[in-house]
């Protein structure tokens, strides 16, 4: 059985680049960027006024000159043809290119508009080049302005707008199929009899791989009989990415490892040493499919998901860094086994650091509610001291720690 850091490798070495496509800029949300954009000019691709006001010479303030004539009012989108006379001035608006001969803009509220048409500025001292946006100071023309890969959230999608970027290059991501099974597992829409219980793994699924803008081609449930489950999964094998829940462990009824290795799938790994989750099974095809059988507890399933299937994809899309970022648990935290265990840990308004709770095992339907990432509880630590800084690993899954 391999340790959780040996299958943590294992999962890596299988990940392969996933292709890239271009898509609309109105349909890149949440997608992930798959190559670095450049600016395609400069940012800002002229001196802009930072507020409204007058833009004036300074040389003509050093001078002595305090009231102004407003010789011209400039827009934003707009530019004038003529030059400053001394001192005079513009009166400009926010937004507005400000003119090579003009370099220092005073706000409104630093002045008095006369009724014959001047500025008189009530201030005492001003500095050159104030308020006023330099060409370029954002951004050179060519400069690197959003590195890859990222998610592609609200703030990105404007910059990549600003930048022009209409059709936005994001990693293909691979189709799932995902398979439950179970011979107590009912839909959600059917009232459950007595040992009965309603399919929620199969939308929680749904719901995960949602989360990861992973395309659902393919939702089926099989029982617990092997020609039943063998056809659901040919039927699965057809897609790039294969989601099996249940019929993973040891017992009498789980036949999808003995099924997977006659429908000559490899398998990389069977079994984990951790807690919930310990059955894990995952197997490749050799066109590059990759098959997870996750645990059929819904713990387990939504564990081992966010430890491996994730982990898979972040490889898969060229993230780099560790995903697990340390955070403060605030109470102490013991266990019996060797194993290493992960639990849902919980944020509450106005503390620092994370709080955990006891469940009721991975059967537990209300263990995750409302949770903010999953910490770790190390094999080698019987006991993890309150106020300690243990490894939590955050619900987006792709977010860089930062």
């Amino acid at each position: 059985m391999l340790t959780y850091p040996e299958a943590l490798e294992q999962i890596r070495s299988l990940a392969k680049p996933l292709p890239l496509e271009h898509v609309p800029l109105t349909q890149a949300l949440n997608r992930i960027l798959a190559q670095p954009i450049f600016a395609d000019r400069d940012y800002p691709p002229f001196n802009r006024a930072a507020m409204d006001g007058i833009a004036i010479r300074v040389a003509d303030w050093q001078q002595g000159f305090r009231e102004f004539q407003i010789q011209d009012t400039l827009f934003a989108g707009t530019e004038t043809a003529t030059r400053l006379a001394a001192g005079a001035c513009y009166k400009i608006m926010t937004g507005a290119a400000c003119p090579p001969d003009a370099d220092t803009v005073i706000r409104k509220e630093d002045i008095h508009y006369t009724a014959h048409g001047t500025a008189l500025i009530q201030l005492t001292t001003l500095t050159a080049g104030q308020h006023i946006a330099k060409q370029a100071e954002d951004l050179q023309q060519n400069a690197l302005a959003i590195s890859a890969p990222r998610v592609c959230d609200s703030a990105l999608i404007g910059t990549l707008a600003a930048l022009g970027i209409q059709q936005v290059p994001v990693y293909q991501m691979p189709s799932v199929a995902i398979v439950t099974t179970g011979n107590e597992v009912v839909p959600v829409d059917q009232q459950p009899a007595r040992f009965q219980i309603r399919n929620s793994n199969q939308h929680l699924l749904r719901a995960l791989c949602a989360t990861c803008q992973l395309p659902l081609r393919s939702c089926q449930h099989a029982a617990d009989e092997p020609e039943a489950l063998k056809a659901a999964l040919q039927q699965a094998l057809q897609q790039q990415l294969i989601l099996i829940n249940g019929g993973v462990s040891a017992g009498e009824a789980d036949y999808v490892p003995q099924i997977l290795r006659e429908l000559d799938i490899t398998v990389q790994l069977h079994k984990v040493a951790i807690k919930p989750g310990k059955p894990l099974l995952v197997g490749t095809l050799p066109e590059g499919k990759l098959i997870f059988a996750l645990p059929g507890n819904p713990l387990s399933c939504f564990t081992t998901f966010k430890l491996f299937v994730e982990e898979y994809l972040h490889r898969a899309l060229g993230f780099t860094h560790e995903r697990f970022q340390m955070g403060k648990l605030q109470h102490s935290r013991s266990k019996k086994t060797t194993l290493d265990e992960f639990f849902p840990v919980f944020r509450q308004p106005g503390t620092t650091g994370y709080s955990w709770k006891p469940h009721h095992g991975s059967g537990d339907i209300t263990a995750t509610v409302g949770c903010a990432g999953i910490g770790w509880h190390r094999h080698d630590q019987q006991l993890l001291p309150g106020n300690d800084h243990i490894p939590i690993l955050p619900l987006h899954p792709f977010l860089p720690i930062i």
